[in-house]
């Protein structure tokens, strides 16, 4: 019996702290589990500024998830639509195709 290929993706979603949990829920009910989770910060192209014309930055946190693509791309779409990314500093999600996987068997979708 041969095993059928399908190519795996690497999802990585840059959220504000205050929504990473929402994200790791909305990639589980999308059927992938086993996040890396990192603290993050950055400096947006536009920073938030606030009174006494200091500048704002929310904590972030950087997901990544590795999953076959057709998941990774349906993952992405579902933050992007329930987490708002298109608004201003609301953060990114993304995925990479994997051409090599070592250490990780992933089963067919």
């Amino acid at each position: 019996m041969s095993e059928q290929a399908f190519t795996n993706s690497l999802l990585i979603a840059i959220v504000t702290h205050e929504v990473s949990e929402i994200a790791l829920d909305i990639a589980e009910r999308e059927g992938i589990r086993g996040a890396t989770i990192l603290p993050a910060s950055g400096i947006s192209q536009t920073p938030l500024k606030t009174f006494f014309g200091l500048t704002f930055q929310a904590p972030m946190t950087i997901l990544f998830w590795i999953a076959p693509t057709e998941t990774a791309n349906r993952t992405a779409k579902a933050l992007k639509e329930e987490l708002t990314l298109d608004s201003p500093q609301q953060g990114l999600a993304f995925t990479l195709v994997i051409d090599q996987l070592f250490g990780l068997k992933l089963l067919a979708p």
